[in-house]
């Protein structure tokens, strides 16, 4: 799996083992915070980094067991509290906000990661033609953002994408 910032690339592998040992997963979330917060630059990797720092301290919090879809939409909602305390982002503003909020709600409703994954895949396309309100479009200015959905929702949605399997590298994404 690969997360883009900037000129910055981040390569996260064994993605689909997300739901199995709790233990296990709170220890392999927890070392990809460094990378993290060491290369991914700007907003977007500071949004990351508080998230998976709030997500890590969420899932210790569980008792031990299995990391099953509802553990998991549980501490991802604890982690989306914690990081509405520090941006103001919120769905419709053209972050990649509007893509985490609708895969976490659907998780919890659904326990579904793949249902998950196309509403977050759903919502980032809606960010096409959206008046950008936060984010780098907003400071840069210009024109041609609207013609395309939003680059933070976007690439969280595939991220999404690929934990739940629906994405392949045929399927014109890059190839590493």
């Amino acid at each position: 799996m690969l997360l883009v910032s900037g000129r910055r690339k981040i390569f996260m592998s064994k993605s689909r083992v997300l739901f199995k040992s709790l233990t296990f997963m709170t220890v392999d979330v927890s070392g990809i915070i460094p990378t993290v917060e060491k290369e991914m630059d700007g907003t977007s990797g500071a949004l990351y980094a508080i998230f998976l720092n709030a997500l890590v301290a969420s899932l210790k919090s569980q008792p031990p067991g299995e990391a099953t879809p509802k553990v998991w939409a549980s501490a991802l909602k604890d982690s989306c509290a914690a990081l509405s305390r520090y941006t103001p982002a919120r769905p419709g503003d053209r972050t990649l906000v509007d893509a985490l909020y609708p895969f976490v709600e659907v998780l919890e409703k659904t326990s579904d990661v793949k249902k998950a994954a196309e509403a977050a895949q759903e919502a980032a396309g809606k960010t096409k033609g959206m008046p950008a309100s936060l984010g780098r479009t907003v400071y840069v200015g210009g024109s041609g953002f609207e013609k395309v959905p939003d680059p933070g929702a976007w690439g969280l949605a595939s991220f999404f994408q690929g934990l739940a399997g629906i994405k392949k590298a045929d399927d014109g994404w890059e190839k590493l």
